[in-house]
């Protein structure tokens, strides 16, 4: 069973918009696994909502492919193959890349310094090896910058395929075979630093192809 402690009971007001956003987060922070199921009715005790926006946030997720029928009528996050991952690899080079890239043009000091932080916040997870930071910590990097980019349709593209591939990054971190680094945020930062999108491309090109080829070395749940 999904384990539902990291998510909070949301408030009535905006309450469509602050379920959905929880049950992104539940799956972003790997609470969900790979073929687990999600219970309308346990989500809504763990929310303090009724059940009819858990309804409409998890019927969103599903027409955006973030969630799957895993058993009889039941949704949960579905097992991808090893094509599925690959798919979702090509498409976030070519998404993600050209978000850093109108990041890049619009960057600012402010922005340089949030991504120094979260570099610190990075670096401290990988001294420490705790991976779930570390993963969290890599969220927040990548998301600052998706949000430089001004684009709130790239933001969304993004948004859905990270919640796609995030449960697969907790699960090296299950498995054993997460390796933290934080060489190429680092090259990431000091490329944005001197208006440099081609190498900062290069970077995060790098950054999520480490990854991937990680993922697909991975023994895969059946």
């Amino acid at each position: 069973m999904p384990d539902y402690t990291s998510i909070m009971p949301v408030r009535r007001e905006n309450l469509q918009v602050a379920v959905y956003r929880q049950i992104c987060y539940l799956i972003l922070q790997g609470d969900v696994q790979p073929g687990q199921s999600l219970t309308v009715a346990t989500l809504a005790k763990a929310l303090d909502v009724s059940p009819m926006p858990v309804r409409d946030a998890l019927s969103r997720l599903t027409h955006a492919g973030v969630l799957t029928t895993v058993s009889g009528r039941t949704l949960g996050v579905p097992r991808l193959s090893t094509e599925e991952l690959e798919e979702l690899y090509r498409v976030r080079l070519e998404i993600e890349s050209t978000a850093l890239e109108w990041a890049v043009a619009r960057r600012t000091d402010a922005f340089e310094a949030n991504l120094r932080e979260i570099l610190v916040d990075l670096v401290d997870a990988e001294r420490r090896g705790d991976n779930k930071a570390f993963i969290a910590n890599n969220h927040r990097f990548h998301e600052t910058i998706y949000q430089q980019s001004g684009s709130e349709i790239l933001l969304s593209i993004i948004q859905t395929l990270w919640l796609r591939v995030s449960p697969y990054f907790h699960l090296l971190d299950a498995q054993g075979h997460l390796q933290l680094s934080n060489e190429c945020h680092e090259a990431v930062i000091d490329a944005i630093v001197h208006g440099d999108a081609a190498s900062a491309r290069r970077a995060l090109v790098e950054d999520i192809e480490r990854a991937h080829l990680t993922l697909v070395k991975m023994e895969l749940p059946d």
